[in-house]
């Protein structure tokens, strides 16, 4: 695998997830983490109660073949479940890996009560290990996969729905990482840090550059400074759903730096809040997840497997149930801190 191509999504690995089902919230979250994290090969499977494999997918031009690919993702997954019995999970690989792999990293979405699947991501020594930025990102895909993989079925009492996530805490304290003007981490602060290797059972190594989808959007923010300190803006920017970076500026004696923090995107609590405050139900809350998220009304259609008017049908009924006139002042309305605080 060349440089060039570690630098994007692989076609095949798209053409592999587009035979998911577009209304199936793994669809894209798996791009999405694809995107994020360089990887050397991928594997996905969804398991069903019994153990039997419901959905496996690779990238097109794996040359593994299927039953030896899903034999591997089942043996991870019971290693993985020895350690933790319920919930999401993200670890290293604790099965052997085998050449010429020497890094990988597997991630377990799941709640209390339900598996939805297995992602194993996996590296060359071209790619070396993990990084701390990119264990980080993975965290905040594990921490926001519940709500999305449930189909946002958000029903339970408050006190289950605080469990969604699993055994594993939330990760809502931010990571700091400060960068010169050439986009190198200079330094790394992160409250979560110890927590994280002792979940993931990974020696990563410090990001001395951040993810390239996450540079770029740190980039897009700092292209307006200039010698103006008054140029000097903070900014944000959402490069995939579940993943908020925040860009700002940073005055030292030897010259100006950026700060950035990555943040988990708003989450299970925002969507347990609406539900328990406006009694929506579980299609109007995927409707609303999707409006969020800046998708069209034909591409929540195609999502859900819907109509564009059923599409239209579930934000009217969100409009009455929040005494909202627009979409604008629903989303305003639902992700207001006012409301998030209760």
């Amino acid at each position: 695998m060349t440089s060039r191509k570690q630098n994007r999504l692989e076609d095949g690995d798209l053409r592999a997830i587009e035979c998911l089902a577009p209304s199936d919230p793994a669809r894209d979250l798996i791009a999405e983490i694809l995107r994020v994290v360089l990887v050397s090969h991928w594997s996905f499977a969804r398991f069903k109660g019994n153990g039997s494999s419901d959905t496996l997918f690779l990238p097109e031009d794996d040359a593994e073949e299927p039953h030896q690919a899903f034999d591997h993702l089942k043996a991870e997954f019971d290693l993985q479940r020895q350690r933790s019995a319920t919930g999401s999970r993200l670890s290293a690989t604790l099965g052997q890996l085998e050449a010429p792999y020497v890094s990988g990293i597997t991630l377990l979405f799941a709640d209390k009560r339900t598996n939805f699947g297995i992602l194993s991501l996996l590296r060359t020594d071209e790619l070396g290990p993990f990084t701390s930025a990119e264990i980080r990102a993975l965290t905040l895909a594990v921490d926001s996969a519940a709500d999305r993989l449930s189909g946002f079925t958000l029903t339970e009492a408050p006190a289950a729905k605080a469990s969604l996530a699993g055994d594993r805490e939330p990760s809502d304290t931010p990571s700091m990482y400060v960068l010169d003007q050439k986009f190198r981490v200079i330094l790394t602060w992160d409250a979560q840090e110890q927590r994280n290797v002792a979940v993931t059972n990974a020696h990563a190594r410090l990001a001395d550059r951040l993810p390239r989808i996450i540079e770029d959007a740190v980039r897009d923010v700092a292209s307006t400074w200039s010698f103006e300190p008054a140029t000097h803006t903070s900014g944000s920017a959402r490069p995939v759903p579940f993943l908020v970076v925040r860009t700002q500026p940073l005055s030292g004696p030897t010259g100006l730096f950026i700060g950035v923090l990555l943040e988990r995107a708003p989450g299970s609590h925002v969507f347990a809040k609406a539900a328990d405050s406006f009694a929506l139900s579980p299609r109007e809350l995927q409707t609303f997840a999707s409006l969020v998220e800046g998708l069209t009304l034909s591409e929540i259609a195609d999502r859900m497997s819907i109509t564009s008017s059923t599409v239209q049908d579930h934000i009217k009924s969100m409009l009455g149930k929040t005494n909202s006139k627009n979409r604008s002042e629903l989303i305003g309305k639902i992700l207001s801190p006012r409301h998030l605080d209760g």
